[in-house]
């Protein structure tokens, strides 16, 4: 599987404050190599994390692992606003429409239902799906933003917290930090 994500480095390179220069020495890559990456050309998935992680941007991380991966990403766009006093605003929002939805479809209910879904059970599971998802990625903006403001990724974050989440059997402990 090959890749392209210009836009995606460049953008990542202008918020980390580097240069392909920068990004050419500290990887051992050829500048053209670098360039022609930047510039959309086809790159093997293993230069993409090296350039994540070189680049130890949380947006680029995020957004690599949505292309290779199909893993959720944090919003982006336009109308998310950057501040964290706004964003903690959007995603109280978020919660409030995730839980009324959750009330008014009485999903407690059709969870618990060991019967097949009817179909309005399953287009009103699936609106509160939608709407657990958009409380989920505006939770995950809002981490990468806070993370930011630390001159942390979501990353640096998690690993810290990583030991309280093997005491609560949250992760296994076999399966900690395996890879950095």
């Amino acid at each position: 599987m090959k890749m392209s994500a210009g836009t995606l480095i460049n953008s990542a390179i202008d918020r980390t404050n580097t240069t392909q220069r920068w990004l050419a020495a500290f990887l051992g890559k050829s500048r053209s190599t670098i360039n022609n990456f930047a510039n959309d050309r086809v790159m093997q998935p293993n230069d993409a994390v090296d350039i994540a992680n070189a680049l130890d941007d949380s947006e680029l991380s995020m957004e690599m692992g949505h292309l290779m991966l199909g893993l959720i990403k944090a919003f982006t766009g336009t109308q998310i606003p950057r501040s964290l006093s706004a964003l903690e605003s959007y995603d109280n929002a978020e919660e409030e429409e995730e839980k009324a939805v959750y009330a008014s479809k009485h999903i407690r209910m059709i969870l618990a239902d060991p019967e097949q879904l009817s179909d309005q059970q399953r287009a009103d599971l699936k609106e509160y799906l939608f709407e657990k998802l958009d409380s989920t990625v505006m939770d995950l903006t809002l981490l990468t933003a806070g993370a930011e403001k630390l001159d942390l990724t979501i990353m640096d974050l998690f690993h810290e917290r990583e030991p309280q989440y093997i005491k609560k059997h949250y992760l296994r402990k076999e399966t900690a930090k395996t890879w950095k």
